[in-house]
């Protein structure tokens, strides 16, 4: 977290990675089709990190947990639902990040997409990356 998307692409560039899409991002987030969150069909404090629920009881933001924290789901991914908004490389004007932060209702965790600019960082957006 508190990373801007310029950030996670200059990580991207050095270690030979790059950023998804934002379609990518949904189709692993989607899994099969049936998926309504990155963590399945429901989704409850046991799957994920959303509505401030601080599972490691932090004293201060970034109520965020470590990756692994939850369990893997659909293509063996976790956190595909909450604990960090997460960069894209789509453009629609804006830099697009998916996913929904810890702070995250559970109606914004998949289908919801966030647009900022190339240089915003926030305590609950992060990046995730491919190849």
């Amino acid at each position: 977290v508190m990373v801007s998307w310029y950030g996670a692409t200059a990580f991207c560039n050095y270690y030979g990675y790059r950023l998804p899409t934002e379609w990518e991002w949904q189709a692993v987030a989607d899994y099969d089709g049936s998926y309504i969150y990155g963590c399945g069909t429901t989704i409850d404090s046991g799957k994920a990190n959303y509505n401030y629920a601080n599972p490691l009881g932090m004293v201060t933001f970034p109520y965020t947990s470590p990756v692994g924290y939850y369990p893997a789901y659909g293509y063996g991914m976790c956190d595909m639902a909450g604990n960090a908004w997460e960069w894209t490389s789509s453009y629609i004007g804006y830099r697009i990040r998916r996913g929904g932060g810890w702070g995250s209702d559970d109606g914004t965790l998949v289908s919801a997409r966030l647009s900022g600019d190339s240089s915003h960082v926030s305590f609950d957006t992060g990046f995730r990356v491919c190849r």
